[in-house]
Formats: C-alpha cells, sequence, structure tokens
C-alpha cells in the first residue's frame, strides 16, 4: 500500500522548513498571546480574583451563555441532519439550488442577519407595518436564541451532510428496504448510527462557537439586558479606565479558553479518524422504495418555506427599511427614497470598505499558505498534532483571541490594521487548512514518488502533481477566507482605532447608535458585497458542472 505523497519520500526535503514556518506563525497569533494573557491574568488578578467573581451579574452572564449554547446546540443539530438526510434524495426538485440557498445564513453576516430580523418582525419593522404582526420577545433570550440557531443550522448542516456522504451504506439501505423495512426504521437503524460521529462532531462545533458568538447576542441581547460572556468582555474593555473590568474581561477569555481546549481537543482526536473514514459500498444515493413525486416536492416545498421565513423575510425588511424614508411609514413606492444610501457613502465609510476588501484579500492568501504547510506537515511524524491546533483556533472565540493580541502586541500595533490582520490569521487558520487537507487525502498516493524518481525536480513534481489537482481547493479555502474577514466583527470591533474601522465596525457602530434608516443601507451593502462574489462563484462552478456532465452525457436535476 503507497504513502501518501505529502508525507512521502518526496517531501523530506521541505519539512524543516514548513514546520519551522508553521511553530513561528502559531507562536507569534496563538500561542504567545494566550500565555501572555494568562500571566497577566495571574499577576494582576491574582489578589482581585474573589472581587471579581462576586462582581454583580457575573454568574448570571456565564450561566446565559453556557443555556444559550446548549439550546442552540439542541435545535440546530437535528435541524442541520434533517436537512443533510432530506437534500440526500434524488427526487427533491432543485435539490442544487436548495443546498446552495442553505448555506445562507453563513454568507449573511451575523450581524446583519441579527439586524434584519429586528426590522422584519420586531415592533416597527415589516411584518408590523404590513399585516399588523410583531413578535413582542424578539429582543431577549428567545430571540437571540432563535437567530444563533438559524446561524448555526448551515454549520451542522455541512457536518453532517459530509459525514454522511463519507460513511454512507447505500446498498446496505437498499437491502434493509427490500427486506421490508420501512424508511423511519432505516432511518433508525442504518442511517442515523452511520451519522453518529458526524452528529457529535457537529454538536461540539456548535456549543463551542455559540459560546464565542457575539454578534447577534450584542444586537439583539444587549438591548433587552440579555448578557453573555461575550458581550461583557465587549462592554469591560470598553470601560478602560476600570481596572478590575479589564481583570474580569481577561478571566472571562481565559475562561472560554478553557472550554474550547477541553471539549475541542480529545473530541478532534477520538472523533477525526472516523469522520474521514471511506465508505466501501456504492456512492450514488439509493432511491426511497414507494417515494412519489409529491414526497419530493413537499420536502423542496417545506426547505423553500423555511429559507424565506429565515432569511428571504428578514433581508426583503432590511432593504425595505433601508428605502424608506423613516421609521413607522408604510414600505410602499410612494414612500421609497435613496437618501439612506447616499448618507452612508462617505469618504471615511468608503476608506473602511477599502480597509476590509485589503485586509480579506492579505488574510486570505497569507491563510491559503498557511493551511497548506499545516495539510503537509500533518502528515509527518513531527506535525500530526498541528491539525488539531489550528482546528483550536477556529473554535477560540474571537473576543479572547483579540485580547491577547492586544495584551501582548498592543504596546506596538493597537488601534491599526496590522493587529486586526493578526487577528484574522489566528481565527480562520483552520477554514483554510481543512479543505485544502480534505483535497490532499484525495490524491494519488505514489504519484509525486514516481515523478521524482522518473527525474523531476521537487518543483516541478509539486507543481504538476500535487498543486494542479489541488487547485479548486486552494480557490475554494481562499474564498471561503476572504467572504469570511470581509465580514468579522467581533475582534474587529474589539481591535480597531480611530480612523482604522472596518466595514463590518462601521455597520455595528451605526446600529449601536439607532440609526436605523442608515443602519439598514450599510446592512445592504455589506450583504451585496458577500453575497454577489459568493454568487458569481457559484454561477462559474454550475456552469462549468453543466459542461462535465453535458460531455458525459449526463445533466443532473
Amino acid at each position: 500500500m503507497g504513502r501518501h505523497p505529502l508525507g512521502a519520500r518526496g517531501l523530506r526535503d521541505p519539512t524543516a522548513p514548513v514546520g519551522l514556518l508553521v511553530v513561528v506563525a502559531a507562536a507569534l497569533v496563538v500561542v504567545l498571546p494566550l500565555v501572555r494573557m494568562a500571566r497577566t491574568a495571574w499577576i494582576e488578578g491574582s489578589g482581585q480574583f474573589g472581587d471579581v467573581i462576586s462582581r454583580p451579574g457575573l454568574g448570571t452572564t456565564v450561566t446565559h451563555s453556557i443555556l444559550l449554547a446548549v439550546a442552540v446546540t439542541v435545535l440546530s443539530v437535528p435541524g442541520g441532519a434533517l436537512l443533510a438526510i432530506a437534500l440526500r434524495r434524488p427526487d427533491v426538485p432543485g435539490r442544487r439550488l436548495l443546498r446552495l440557498c442553505v448555506l445562507l445564513p453563513v454568507l449573511v453576516p451575523d450581524f446583519v442577519l441579527a439586524y434584519s430580523w429586528l426590522r422584519s418582525y420586531g415592533r416597527a419593522g415589516f411584518t408590523d407595518d404590513l399585516l399588523g404582526v410583531t413578535w413582542d420577545g424578539i429582543q431577549g433570550p428567545v430571540g437571540v436564541t432563535v437567530v444563533v440557531a438559524v446561524n448555526a443550522v448551515p454549520l451542522a448542516y455541512v457536518v453532517t451532510a459530509v459525514g454522511l456522504a463519507t460513511r454512507d451504506e447505500p446498498a446496505l439501505e437498499r437491502a434493509a428496504r427490500v427486506a421490508g423495512a420501512n424508511a423511519f426504521t432505516v432511518l433508525r437503524t442504518i442511517t442515523l448510527p452511520l451519522m453518529g460521529p458526524a452528529l457529535a462532531a457537529a454538536a461540539i462545533l456548535v456549543f463551542v462557537l455559540t459560546l464565542g458568538t457575539f454578534a447577534i447576542p450584542q444586537v439583539m441581547g444587549a438591548p433587552a439586558g440579555f448578557a453573555t460572556v461575550t458581550t461583557r468582555i465587549y462592554a469591560n474593555l470598553s470601560r478602560s479606565s476600570d481596572p478590575a473590568a479589564f481583570v474580569e474581561a481577561i478571566m472571562l477569555a481565559l475562561l472560554l479558553v478553557v472550554i474550547a481546549i477541553m471539549v475541542v481537543a480529545p473530541a478532534d482526536q477520538l472523533l477525526g479518524p472516523r469522520l474521514r473514514a471511506t465508505r466501501s459500498a456504492a456512492t450514488d444515493p439509493a432511491p426511497t422504495v414507494g417515494a412519489t413525486a409529491r414526497s419530493g416536492r413537499w420536502i423542496s416545498t417545506t426547505i423553500t418555506g423555511y429559507l424565506l421565513l429565515t432569511v428571504g423575510l428578514p433581508l426583503v425588511a432590511l432593504v425595505a427599511t433601508a428605502m424608506t424614508r423613516a421609521v413607522g411609514l408604510s414600505p410602499t413606492p410612494s414612500n421609497w427614497t435613496l437618501d439612506n444610501f447616499r448618507a452612508v457613502i462617505t469618504i471615511r465609510n468608503q476608506e473602511a470598505l477599502g480597509r476590509s476588501i485589503l485586509l480579506a484579500l492579505a488574510a486570505a492568501s497569507i491563510l491559503v499558505v498557511l493551511g497548506a504547510c499545516v495539510a503537509a506537515l500533518e502528515r509527518t511524524r513531527f506535525g500530526r498534532g498541528t491539525g488539531t491546533l489550528v482546528m483550536l483556533t477556529f473554535v477560540l472565540p474571537g473576543s479572547t483571541l483579540a485580547v491577547g493580541l492586544l495584551i501582548t502586541y498592543g504596546r506596538w500595533l493597537s488601534d491599526t490594521a496590522l493587529i486586526i490582520l493578526l487577528a484574522y490569521l489566528a481565527k480562520l487558520w483552520a477554514v483554510a487548512h481543512r479543505p485544502i487537507s480534505g483535497a490532499v487525502d484525495r490524491l494519488p498516493p505514489d504519484e509525486l514518488s514516481a515523478s521524482r524518481v522518473s527525474g523531476a525536480s521537487l518543483v516541478v513534481a509539486l507543481r504538476t502533481v500535487v498543486l494542479r489537482p489541488l487547485a479548486p481547493a486552494l480557490v475554494a479555502a481562499w474564498l471561503v477566507c476572504f467572504l469570511t474577514a470581509l465580514h468579522e466583527v467581533t475582534m474587529s470591533s474589539l481591535l480597531y482605532g480611530p480612523g482604522n474601522e472596518t466595514f463590518a465596525v462601521v455597520v455595528l457602530n451605526s446600529a449601536e447608535l439607532g440609526q436605523v434608516g442608515r443602519t439598514a443601507a450599510l446592512s445592504v451593502l455589506m450583504t451585496l458585497l458577500i453575497l454577489v462574489p459568493a454568487g458569481l462563484c457559484w454561477l462559474v462552478i454550475r456552469r462549468l458542472d453543466l459542461r462535465r456532465a453535458m460531455t458525459r452525457g449526463v445533466v443532473d436535476d
């Protein structure tokens, strides 16, 4: 059995410099900030620990975060699993488009999603103006839980769908159905057990990431007095003149670090090999015995309705708010105006937009290199644990990384764009690494060694045997990093300084100032900035897929 190309003899030469690059990068953007933060907490908080943990509302805040994470996990993981199972069926009309639309809550910035829900279902919102229907509790714990769950469903869907595709046994399901088992029995006895590792991984990711979520609780919970650990860290750092508040912020950040490490590190080691295990059965989805076109249409209609209520209507409400002259007026053509868009197109906002684009470009380009380095290094004996380390950077709360970077580099980089770039590199490393690592797993194991034996230089062998088949994964990783960095707000809101705002921070600050129309206009522009490139890329990929299908004489859907 051949060894993997990136762990083969042909890559022994560059192992040392690749390993050195990864170690230095991890030390600078992750390890050193966390160590400095722990040291600061020990020195500054050693005599104030009792005062800090007894501060009013602290226990309630921690309880809020834990209960929110549990509730979101309970809601989003089954929802994502149901979507994965439903969209696996070949008889669902528009399955390809629905798979894309299910990811919309991730593509829409989370703070924009929160604000759009307020403008859709809150007082003086879209449904209130048109139908007289309003949700009084949308600002508070219930509203925060629902919107965070909506934002987490795509993550649960992706993890469970990939797990199902990797461990699926269509032949076994087909045999069970032929033997007389109904669809529910097959689901309970075959499909769900096979999805077990993916469901566990999705639950752990959603739980830890929800503990670190900031934007939605800040927009929808803070005005109603619903505080979480991340919003309290933000509030404490805003009170820079209060030493006790700063110490509390550090301790809360360390609490999130401890929880993330305790949950994710062992889970990644236990579940990782099982998630990468491939099935030996046929890869085509098993048709549902007794399935009818009506059931497929019902599934398609249900998913479409869910997407309209959770994403479509809130975005329509956001556009309507941006185009309506004043809050409280009916969003009819007679009240439409572009004044809000004209008001937000200022020199300062344009500079913030340009700064966000440059930061996203730089972060995505550097992260693809770092992700590829880890994908190569983790296949050597020296770097087997680097994949887990990189995964930890993703689940560590952004507020924690921001606090660590402020303590470590604030003396030199405070209020600069460079410290924001370091935060993006620390947080999004795994976003680049995972798709590249998955693509590396699919490379033929002996081609690189064969090309070297045939006389090709290392550079030529890497370019022709490794980089060419990895190109789609590299482009996908770059695009995801770029779009994610473009709308990142948690770390940016803690690290920016005067004249160094990112565009996402401009939107968040506008919302906190209560500028309804202008915030809606900024949110629309922010959403278009994300959705338009993503949509164009999907169209290109769709056209390429159709072209390949036509050459094979098969057209999907």
